[in-house]
């Protein structure tokens, strides 16, 4: 687990304007997902296909190159990525 300290000179104001900040980022962040989720929603109802099963074929060269898959792909790394961010900042505790 990594360690953030920080040390202000008024520790109570510091405290509640961190807390502030990581809910507006989980905020922000949940709009990502469903906006993101949204996207993948339309590939998978255009191309009959999850987006999972559709990323492991894309990955293994199933699926070719064409710009709609690599669009769908990119989608799928982000929403990856929103969630595993949103997870972390989830884990964050105030001491």
């Amino acid at each position: 687990m990594t360690q953030l300290i920080i040390q202000p000179s008024t520790a109570e104001n510091t405290k509640r304007l961190v807390l502030f900040a990581l809910e507006n980022e989980r905020r922000i962040i949940c709009f990502g997902i469903s906006r993101t989720e949204g996207q993948l929603e339309k590939f998978e109802k255009k191309f009959k296909m999850d987006s999972e099963s559709f990323y492991r074929k894309f990955n293994a060269g199933d699926m070719g190159d064409d710009f709609e898959y690599i669009k769908w792909a990119g989608e799928y790394e982000t929403l990856r990525k929103l969630r595993q961010d949103y997870d972390d900042l989830a884990g964050i505790r105030l001491c």
